[in-house]
């Protein structure tokens, strides 16, 4: 997801450029724009629901948590074989691992059938049994039930995490959007017109939906064991723009055939349904502005998240690649003459520039897998096969379990001042709740926040909101330093600790006290969240429906601490994982990337991990461009999504604006004159890129009449092509159906 802000000021750019002209044929104003906005922002923060991601971290709770903790291993596997012979054979080599003698030989008559279930259910101890088929319950509620076993968009199917971010968000989008909130940010996103909060809720309520890699333009996982792609034609260039001279080059075909028509059907049918509409229907253009959000988020996203930004670079490149010269020597040669002219690497430090050498370098690589094994099905980089040059192959990134750190912990961190626009700062609604608990703290004695003591507050207060927002107290509790030590003084050894239990232990015991209601001086009964939430809606930064959705999320949270078991709930969760898991990824990401930093031929390193998580080839870590961090090729990307994105917005009003009668836009023409592997000479792509270096403005679609011509030239006859048979489904469904078959594949291999 990176920052929902790079969309944000697409959109801005897009209500600036779209002339009133074409607006008004279209039937809307400029305030309506919005509502393409929050197309746009729900597409992206619907990732928080991801069932394939959940299913993940299912099987790693099981493997690092479950299976550890059971003292008596015997009695473990046991108790998995009754629960289900294959997960007793899922288990079995990770237990071999563990145990030994009688236990071992348990383990080689693990592949029992289910007649022998009621005998070892006789031999269980009825507390073994509870506690495990406990653990499952908990693991089901808490993240979700599998799809053959609840309904798509069933709030089961997503568990208690997946309602607690599907409130939590709703909450945070009627701060941005609502029209009702007294107090909305004073910052960029300000600048966006806001709406009736029932209008909030009936968008929200139909289009936060869950993760879909093709609206994303993410390389989908359909083929799940990654070493098995390269053979699949899904994986491989399309031949659409093969040629003589540059051979067999082009667009991945996940994107080339199948997003491509998922895109044009999807502006297609905008088209009919706004023609059909009735001249008063505003509230139905404003539906279909939405529509157009989420697709054009699509459309943005190639830019973003695949290497064509450095394609274009690399195809305009001279001297060109010379007879007899390898790719790998002609790779080399680029990425040196980049560090040379390129802005970003002039304006470097020596150490900065050799990372930005070594992300050039690895966007420009394909990487290598090898097989899948039963604790990483998706397959495993290869440590013995090198990445490849893809100096032919447009591909988009592909996430992968390093990249939750990215995607993840920087979109909570990018909330953290969304409403300051200052990385590190508390925003001002934060500051405000702040100051109202010292209030009420203090009574008539109050006096100002003392800023230094925030954290601690905030600490004591409402934990989650700290852990999930602070980078440096998730690096304190990673670190396992108590508060009053922390930060640690440079070259300082760790205090010693007392007792048993963790920084992180201790964190997630006062968030669970946090979320117990008790009675106020004022006589409230609310818990400490509940009243943050008040206070932030008493200072005017949330409407009385963002301040129920709140509400609600941390009553579900609370709903979550009463399961039967000691495990955390859906806050403790997010709050373990986001330290234990991505905070210390990231950490060691970092070491690593400093490490490398150090070793000037660490440039041209040609495995596909190097040891830095945030620079492995193909993935979303390397090759997204969609924070003021992805240097290098930022800039590039962000002007050539906001053309084209601008693009397909004016062209679609202008086809609904100006309806010709007799002819229909072939809308897959369009978008592969947009979304395509770059000509070794001329294209709109270069032409816009040099129009905004010589005035630092991005073109608009009038500044690159090629687009105008594009779009004659793609005008068809009514009934002028042969009709072909309808499918049975469209793209968009049957791109949607395999995300949910792979779940439920996936969901069928429920342990280790």
């Amino acid at each position: 997801m990176g920052d929902i802000s790079r969309h944000r000021d697409i959109f801005l750019f897009t209500r600036e450029t779209v002339p009133p002209a074409v607006l008004d044929g279209a039937r809307l104003t400029a305030d309506d724009l919005t509502y393409l906005e929050l197309g746009n922002y729900l597409t992206d923060v619907s990732q928080f629901r991801d069932p394939v991601t959940y299913i993940f971290a299912k099987q790693r709770i099981w493997r690092d948590f479950v299976i550890p903790q059971t003292k008596d291993q015997t009695q473990l596997l046991r108790g998995l074989a009754a629960l289900g012979a294959g997960a007793a054979l899922a288990a079995s080599q990770y237990l071999k691992s563990l145990t030994s003698g009688t236990a071992a030989d348990v383990i080689e008559g693990a592949g029992i059938g289910v007649g022998a279930i009621g005998g070892i259910l006789a031999l269980l101890p009825s507390d073994t049994y509870a506690d495990l088929a406990g653990a499952d319950t908990w693991i089901d509620t808490l993240l979700g039930t599998p799809i053959d076993r609840a309904a798509a968009n069933d709030a089961k199917h997503y568990g208690y995490l997946g309602e607690f971010f599907r409130l939590f968000i709703e909450g945070a989008t009627h701060f941005l959007f609502a029209q009702d909130v007294q107090k909305r940010s004073d910052g960029t996103w300000g600048t966006i017109k806001p709406i009736p909060a029932n209008r909030v809720d009936e968008v929200y309520d139909e289009f936060f939906t869950q993760y879909y890699p093709h609206e994303h333009t993410d390389q989908p996982p359909y083929v799940w064991d990654a070493s098995k792609r390269p053979s699949k034609p899904l994986y491989q260039p399309s031949r659409r723009q093969a040629n003589l001279k540059d051979g067999d080059v082009g667009v991945m075909n996940a994107v080339d055939a199948h997003y491509v028509t998922y895109l044009a059907e999807g502006l297609a049918g905008l088209e009919d349904d706004w023609r059909a509409l009735k001249r008063e229907d505003s509230a139905g253009r404003q539906r279909l502005l939405v529509r157009l959000g989420k697709l054009l988020h699509g459309v943005e996203d190639w830019f973003f998240h695949s290497n064509v930004v450095e394609l274009v670079e690399l195809r305009g490149f001279r001297p060109a690649q010379l007879d007899g010269e390898s790719d790998e020597d002609f790779l080399k040669r680029f990425v040196a003459d980049v560090a040379k002219r390129r802005p970003e690497f002039v304006a470097a430090d020596a150490t900065e520039r050799l990372r930005l050498q070594r992300k050039l370098y690895r966007r420009l690589r394909f990487p290598a897998y090898d097989a899948g094994t039963k604790t990483q099905s998706a397959g495993r980089l290869s440590t013995s096969r090198m990445s490849t040059p893809s100096l032919r192959h447009a591909y988009p990134a592909f996430p992968s379990a390093q990249d939750t750190a990215h995607t993840l912990l920087h979109a909570l961190e990018n909330l953290e001042h969304k409403a300051t626009g200052e990385p590190g700062e508390l925003p001002t609604p934060i500051k405000d709740a702040l100051a109202q608990f010292n209030l009420e703290s203090l009574g008539t004695l109050a006096k100002p926040l003392v800023v230094a003591g925030a954290t601690h507050k905030l600490r004591e207060w409402v934990p989650l909101i700290l852990t999930l927002l602070s980078e440096d107290e998730r690096r304190r509790l990673a670190a396992n330093v108590a508060p009053e030590h922390w930060p640690l003084a440079a070259g300082a050894a760790k205090p010693e600790r007392k007792g048993d239990k963790t920084e992180v232990d201790l964190q997630l015991e006062r968030h669970a006290a946090a979320l117990e209601p008790r009675k106020r001086d004022d006589g409230r009964t609310e818990s400490n969240y509940d009243q943050f939430v008040r206070y932030l809606h008493d200072r005017g930064h949330l409407n009385e429906r963002g301040r129920q959705a709140l509400l609600a999320a941390f009553a579900i949270d609370h709903k979550a601490e009463q399961l039967p078991t000691a495990a955390p709930g859906a806050g403790g969760f997010l709050m373990r994982f986001a330290v234990q898991d991505l905070q210390v990824l990231l950490d060691e990401g970092d070491a690593a990337t400093a490490a490398l930093n150090k070793k000037a031929d660490s440039v041209f390193g040609q495995a596909s991990d190097n040891g830095a998580f945030n620079e492995i080839v193909g993935s979303h870590s390397l090759m997204s461009k969609d924070t003021l961090t992805s240097v290098p090729f930022f800039e590039d990307a962000r002007v050539l999504a906001s053309v084209a994105s601008s693009s397909v917005c004016t062209i679609l009003l202008q086809q609904v604006a100006v309806p010709k009668a007799d002819r229909r836009l072939a809308w897959e023409e369009v978008l592969h004159h947009l979304i395509r592997f770059p000509p070794s000479n001329g294209g709109w792509e270069r032409r816009a890129l040099a129009m905004y270096a010589a005035k630092q403005q991005i073109p608009r679609y009038a500044d690159l009449p090629e687009f105008a011509r594009l779009v004659e030239g793609s005008l068809r006859p009514v009934g002028a092509q042969p009709k072909q048979p309808k499918p049975k489904q469209s793209k968009r469904a049957d791109l949607e159906e395999r995300y949910r078959r792979l779940e439920s594949e996936l969901s069928n291999y429920r342990y280790p």
